[in-house]
């Protein structure tokens, strides 16, 4: 029995979300013009992928998407002129977070990484792979970072990984 008013909705389990999010990190598309020094992509789907109870395998697809992806951006981009760089970034654990970003400026691109502040510290991690952990293979540089995030209330440690 339906009532007016209040749409059923089918409840779509883990493999529909995550093929749906698949193809919408396919449709992704290398952002226009190059008048910042940077651009950024989020990733396209709600923040069921990084749920406690979506499964590692589903995470683990993402991720491998995810750096995939980037590689794709890298090779369209590698014959372009002037300066520019293609990163991807994995949040972990909050998936939901990461980003592909493309540097078009080097002084931008190379103060980035100088996290050091009051309120955000970024601790290189050495000897530890995130592709290697999760069994995903790609040519991309990887670095992992201990980010820590400092206010008067909120204290918040989380891990970066950059493919490039």
């Amino acid at each position: 029995m339906s009532f007016a008013g209040s749409p059923r909705k089918k409840i779509r389990g883990q493999k529909r979300r995550l093929n749906a999010l698949l193809r919408q990190i396919d449709d992704l598309q290398i952002p226009a013009g190059r008048d910042d020094v940077m651009k950024h992509l989020h990733v396209p789907s709600s923040q069921w992928i990084e749920m406690p109870k979506t499964s590692g395998k589903v995470k683990t697809e993402f991720c491998r998407k995810w750096i995939s992806k980037t590689e794709e951006f890298v090779r369209q981009m590698a014959d372009q002129e002037g300066f520019h760089r293609v990163v991807a970034v994995i949040s972990y654990p909050e998936l939901w977070n990461s980003e592909i970003i493309f540097f078009y400026d080097e002084e931008y691109y190379q103060s980035f990484w100088d996290r050091k502040g009051p309120y955000q510290t970024w601790t290189r991690l050495e000897n530890r792979s995130f592709a290697a952990e999760r069994g995903i293979k790609t040519k991309l540089t990887e670095s992992g970072y201990l980010e820590e995030l400092m206010d008067e209330d909120f204290t918040y440690r989380g891990f970066l990984w950059f493919y490039e």
